[in-house]
């Protein structure tokens, strides 16, 4: 498969440059000539090699939804555009601002789970094993983080830009060459079409996939209920009338899609990814609601929602603003998926 996206022949130049710089640096920790911490518990990384867009927080709450039943469960961020330094452990009174808008959002969908952000992942889980002791600890966005070696290493793909078929930073959106793959023991290709065939699977399974251990998954996103933004725990159908889509994400595209199948006549307003709005933000929200009528509101996503909900808004305003949640479907092997990881933290602990 072809990427969807432009690559910048005229920069691969400087790739080239990046990639042998970024190769240098995983060679010497590769031949262990820079230190890589380990743990005895077990710690499981998700990230990806590109940037962006390959959804890591769905992935990263599917992850924790799933361990979090049967362990002491832990999932650490760097915490991106975070207003604080160093380690910070969330509580009730987190905000975007102090965590960072990803951590944020899964904190606000399992509020009993442990959730700290730190841009030094080895003293985190450190400062996470002394403070709350945890059976496992979930890495987020952390593949390319080298100072902590994960005990299981999951690599998120994402179909729409297959790494094969990309390049190296400035000429693409790879962060390395695509054979930093090879660390991987789970490989998940992420926004698949929900009709993609087993043939088309069976052939990026065996394109991607480098060694006979690593497995290759293939999820999609579905849509959830939603819920107005200051009420994450009631879900219920949107109202009728036209929807504002306010979007801070790479691909706003398929939320919009997904609103205009449920009826609704759309009008969107993008921004850059982790985006935080300002006053004049919300003045041209407010402005384009009383442009489309009464009767119509806001919807935006829950990452987006982390950051206004930290905002000063007025309660008319805010009460007109409903979160359009996603999670993660397996398309196929989701049990056997489930036990690789569950068997994975249970042996880990076994060996303790």
């Amino acid at each position: 498969m072809k990427s969807a996206y432009r690559i910048h022949n005229i920069l691969r130049p400087l790739g080239w440059l990046y990639g042998s710089v970024t190769g240098i640096r995983n060679l010497l920790f590769d031949r262990g000539l820079r230190k890589s911490a380990t743990f005895t518990i077990p710690v499981i990384s998700i990230g990806n090699i590109t940037v962006g867009g390959t959804g890591k927080t769905p992935h990263t709450e599917y992850t924790a939804a799933l361990l979090k039943e049967r362990f002491v469960t832990a999932v650490l961020s760097r915490g991106y555009k975070r207003h604080t330094k160093g380690f910070f452990m969330s509580d009730a009174r987190s905000d975007s601002g102090l965590i960072g808008d990803e951590p944020f959002q899964i904190k606000s969908r399992f509020p009993d789970l442990h959730v700290a952000v730190c841009n030094d992942r080895a003293t985190g889980i450190r400062r996470l094993m002394d403070l709350c002791a945890p059976q496992v600890v979930i890495l987020d966005d952390a593949y390319q983080h080298r100072k902590v070696t994960p005990s299981l290493n999951i690599l998120l793909v994402n179909y729409n830009r297959n790494i094969l078929h990309d390049a190296i930073l400035p000429a693409g959106h790879l962060r390395e060459n695509a054979a930093g793959r090879r660390r991987a023991d789970i490989i998940i290709v992420t926004k698949c079409p929900v009709d993609i065939s087993d043939q088309v699977m069976d052939r990026m399974a065996q394109e991607l996939a480098v060694k006979p251990s690593q497995k290759v998954y293939f999820t999609t996103f579905r849509y959830d209920t939603p819920y107005p933004m200051d009420q994450p725990q009631s879900p219920a159908p949107l109202p009728e009338g036209p929807v504002l889509a306010v979007a801070g994400i790479v691909s706003p595209e398929p939320m919009v899609h997904e609103l205009e199948s449920q009826g609704h006549k759309v009008s969107l307003m993008s921004y850059p990814d982790h985006y935080f709005f300002n006053a004049q933000d919300i003045r041209h929200m407010q402005q384009k609601l009383e442009e489309m009528g009464p009767d119509s509101f806001i919807v935006t996503t829950a990452k987006d929602a982390a950051r206004l909900t930290d905002m000063r808004l007025d309660e008319e305003l805010r009460r007109r603003i409903y979160v359009l949640p996603i999670s993660v479907r397996f398309i196929r092997d989701a049990g056997e998926f489930d036990r690789t990881v569950t068997e994975h933290v249970e042996s880990k602990l076994n060996n303790i």
